[in-house]
Parts: structure tokens; sequence; C-alpha cells
């Protein structure tokens, strides 16, 4: 059974939102302090909204070819760029982390009533809410492997480079999807949206640098969600 966080960091959630959406005190006179008080007000929001879960399983790797890596079960990932992300990894784990769909469904609302500032707002703060989450569960991980003298890899999700978004039906026949009351359409999307799958490769101490970003293998220079240490 592996155990994983679930905790969300509302200040780093709160940083977050102002700096990606330039939100300072006074920046735009009476505008601007009416958008950080629709902050706070979303922040409140969200925090009373989130049911933050998780669920996580792992897997042995058998064999990391050019273009795939095959684990035990008879599962195999695809894409040129997995493998290089990977090699020396003898197992990988494989995590979900949701806040429920009570802050999307409530964002969705405020934005059919015409109030598109308010339910913007909530939904990116629902956005850096669920990626705390996956923030402590990485950690987490990090923390319990590094006990065993193992190191972990930052994570990765379908979707990142050139790993295709349709690999979601593979991490759903290692981990129950349902098990948190998250499901996969017909496009390999989840439900709910604010929902992260993700895996981390785990090897011998020093294989995996912590500080090394899955970004570093990706061409897209242009990226807004790009990491600096890439």
């Amino acid at each position: 059974m592996i155990k994983i966080e679930r905790t969300i960091d509302w200040d780093w959630v709160k940083k977050e939102l102002c700096d990606k959406e330039r939100i300072k005190p006074g920046s735009c006179g009476g505008a601007g302090d009416a958008v950080l008080a629709y902050s706070e007000e979303a922040m409140k929001k969200a925090a009373s909204l989130v049911c933050p879960d998780h669920a996580a399983a792992k897997r042995k790797v058998l064999h990391i070819g050019e273009d795939y890596v095959e684990l035990e079960g008879n599962i195999r990932f695809s894409g040129k760029r997995l493998p290089p992300y990977m090699n020396g990894a003898s197992e990988i784990c494989i995590f979900l982390v949701t806040i429920g769909s009570a802050l999307e469904q409530e964002a969705s609302t405020l934005m059919a009533k015409g109030d598109y500032l308010r339910g913007y707002l909530l939904d990116r703060v629902g956005s850096f809410a669920v990626e705390s989450l996956a923030i402590s569960a990485e950690k987490a991980l990090r923390d319990a492997y590094a006990k065993e003298d193992k190191s972990v890899s930052i994570r990765m999700s379908p979707g990142y480079c050139d790993w295709p978004i349709e690999e979601q039906a593979a991490l759903a026949k290692i981990l129950d999807f349902s098990s948190i009351r998250v499901s996969l359409t017909e496009r390999f999307m989840m439900k709910p949206k604010k929902t992260i799958s993700a895996v981390v490769a785990v090897g011998a101490k020093g294989v995996f640098n912590s500080s090394r970003s899955q970004c570093g293998i990706c061409d897209m220079k242009d990226c807004g969600y790009r990491r600096g240490n890439a």
C-alpha cells in the first residue's frame, strides 16, 4: 500500500495566483484592489469546496526500449522522450490526485451567470490547488523512497512532450481511477478536470536528480508552463 500526502499549500496557491495573474494591491488603482478582493474571495470559496483525494500504485520496469517502456502486467508506455527520462529505473510509481468536482461546478455556474471574473479566478485557484496536491504527493513519494536509499524522478504526465494523452488508458489499467471518483472521457481527458495523473521513475540512490525538470526533454521553449530549471 502506497501512502502519499493530500495536502494543499494554500499560501503557495495564493502566491501562484497573484504571480501568474499579476495581481498586486493598488497595481491598477481601484480596479486592481477589486481584483485582489475577488481573489481573496475565490481562495476562501475554494477552500470550502475542494475535496482532496489520491490513489497510487507501483509496477516493476521490465525493459526500456528506444521508444517504449515495458512494465510488469503487460503494460507498455510509448514515446521517444520517455525512455531517456526513465533510464535507470527499477520501478515506476503512478499517482492520481484530485480536488473533486464541486469547485469546477461552482466556477461554471458563475460563468454561466455572467460573473466571468469570479468564475475565472475560482477556476484558476482550483488549477493551482490540484497542482499543489501533485507537488505534495511527489515530495511524499521522494521522502518515502529516500528511506530505502532510492531516488525518484520529477513526475511526468500523459500529454507532456510526445507522451500521448491516450496513454491515460495505460495508467488506468494499473490504477483504478474510479476508486477516487475519477473517470476518463472518450478523448482520454479526466473528469473531474481538476485532476492530475502522473508517473515517477524510481531507481537506486543518485540515479535521479529531483531538481531535473521534465521540461528539459521537451522542445517547446516558449511554453508558458516551462520550468526555469529546464
